[in-house]
């Protein structure tokens, strides 16, 4: 193990502890069980004749017991993971688990992971809230977590409270964190719109058209179109002879799976389904800008490690493989999911007490896509600039949009932020790191958006 592995390591292991310790071991070891046993039960009911990917445990994003429990398997179970979802989660766990030992001492953390681990609201808003008292620990501030409703405004009725109070030196002033949706619930509905395409259409090509992939375009939004009507133009691209279609609100083209090279990978090494190598093998990139679905029956699958190893399937050889990209360019669809952050930023204003200055943090994902997030940015831009905080004493919000990055072996993340300052020169409260995922050593480029580097570098491919 190299030394940046060492010391990601044991900062997953310390944020494990952080949350463990306020838990309590006893009530850990229950929840785990509990959590062990549905994936147990999902595992126990598998089988080769069916398509691999539908049938695997799939971890909620909002449940913190697969946050613990995929911290606990990253330093102890090398075997058992679920690639994609892990590897959102480990950007945070190494940030908080950085400076585990001083939150431990921020006055009032503990209501704040009371208030996550009860594991009955949205575990990821308090996550934030300790994101960004890390941020500003490695910044050289004093922290402190306000309880909620614990603090009388100037007017004698209001009781608001924001999340933080940040000192440094002669320097002090609120803080309230934010955290947006993953997706707009338009989003969702739309996936889960394809979900349901791709469960009919994964199946007719695995009998007209195995060991290929398609690329679809929906001109349509995708909740107005039909499985049979996206099966009708793959039909159409395979009888053409030129592996492209369109008709009416879809367009379509095919291109063929490197099989070769796909059953030369399996005769070396198994893979992990629904991983960063399977996709790799399948598309012959990894792309998390794109919107990507696979279907693959399976010759024989192996489980290595040990009996109480969990989500350690393996394929061992290939029978049949198919995939899919797609996405939306319908003008409503790209509208929906591009959401401002406007209305967000109101709220975390109104937290802010009146009698002191106050920052907003607002954190969000970047999932959908470079086109929607270049919208959104514009969005932001428009609305936010030129809201009204001068009856506030709010200085300024910074909006951190970030994306995760799986490969074969490892992954990355990225995080863009932006600042919308009542006062110049807002960026400077952070002398240290302006990244809240930082590390001590990561790099930061100026004047640039991750997706607009994702879009530079797609072009040059």
């Amino acid at each position: 193990m190299d030394a940046v592995s060492r010391v990601e390591r044991a900062r997953t292991k310390a944020f494990y502890q952080l949350l463990v310790g306020r838990l309590g071991i006893e009530a850990w070891t229950v929840r785990k069980a509990a959590y062990l046993k549905r994936i147990r039960e999902q595992e126990s009911r598998f089988s080769i004749k069916l398509p691999i990917e539908p049938q695997l445990f799939s971890p909620e994003e909002d449940d913190i017991d697969w946050y613990i429990l995929a911290s606990y398997l990253s330093h102890d179970c090398p075997f058992s993971d679920s690639a994609y979802s892990s590897r959102r989660i480990y950007p945070y766990a190494m940030a908080i688990g950085a400076v585990a030992e001083q939150l431990r001492k921020v006055p009032n953390v503990d209501a704040v992971l009371d208030k996550m681990l009860a594991n009955n609201n949205k575990p990821e808003t308090q996550l934030f809230e300790l994101l960004t008292a890390s941020f500003y620990l490695k910044n050289g501030y004093e922290v402190a977590f306000i309880p909620e409703n614990s603090i009388a405004w100037p007017d004698g009725k209001t009781k608001k409270s924001p999340d933080l109070l940040v000192k440094s030196g002669d320097l002090e002033f609120y803080v309230e964190c934010k955290r947006a949706d993953k997706q707009t619930r338009y989003s969702k509905s739309e996936e889960q719109a394809w979900a349901n395409i791709w469960h009919e259409l994964s199946q007719h090509m695995h009998e007209v058209a195995p060991w290929n992939i398609i690329d679809l375009v929906f001109h349509e939004q995708v909740a107005d179109v039909t499985p049979e009507e996206v099966i009708q133009v793959v039909n159409l691209a395979l009888k053409g002879g030129t592996g492209k279609a369109r008709e009416g609100s879809i367009s379509v083209a095919i291109r063929a799976i490197d099989k070769i090279g796909l059953k030369r990978h399996y005769r070396k090494q198994s893979v992990r389904p629904n991983s960063p190598q399977h996709e790799l093998l399948v598309f012959g990139d990894i792309d998390s800008n794109e919107k990507r679905s696979i279907s693959t029956i399976a010759k024989q699958v192996t489980w290595p490690g040990t009996k109480d190893d969990i989500l350690n399937m393996f394929v061992k050889d290939v029978a049949r493989c198919v995939g899919a990209q797609w996405r939306c360019d319908h003008e409503e669809s790209l509208g929906l999911r591009s959401k401002h952050f406007k209305s967000l930023l109101n709220n975390a204003v109104m937290q802010i007490p009146p009698d002191r200055a106050g920052v907003v943090h607002i954190w969000y994902e970047t999932c959908d896509g470079i086109e929607v997030e270049e919208l959104r940015r514009g969005k932001n831009i428009e609305n936010i600039s030129g809201y009204d905080a001068s009856k506030t004493t709010v200085l300024g919000a910074f909006l951190h949009a970030v994306n995760y990055y799986p490969f074969e072996d490892d992954y990355e993340w990225a995080e863009t932020v932006q600042d919308f300052g009542s006062v110049p020169g807002l960026m400077g409260l952070f002398p240290r790191q302006a990244l809240m995922l930082a590390f001590d050593s990561t790099p930061e480029v100026e004047g640039a958006t991750h997706w607009g580097q994702d879009k530079a570098a797609k072009s040059t491919r």
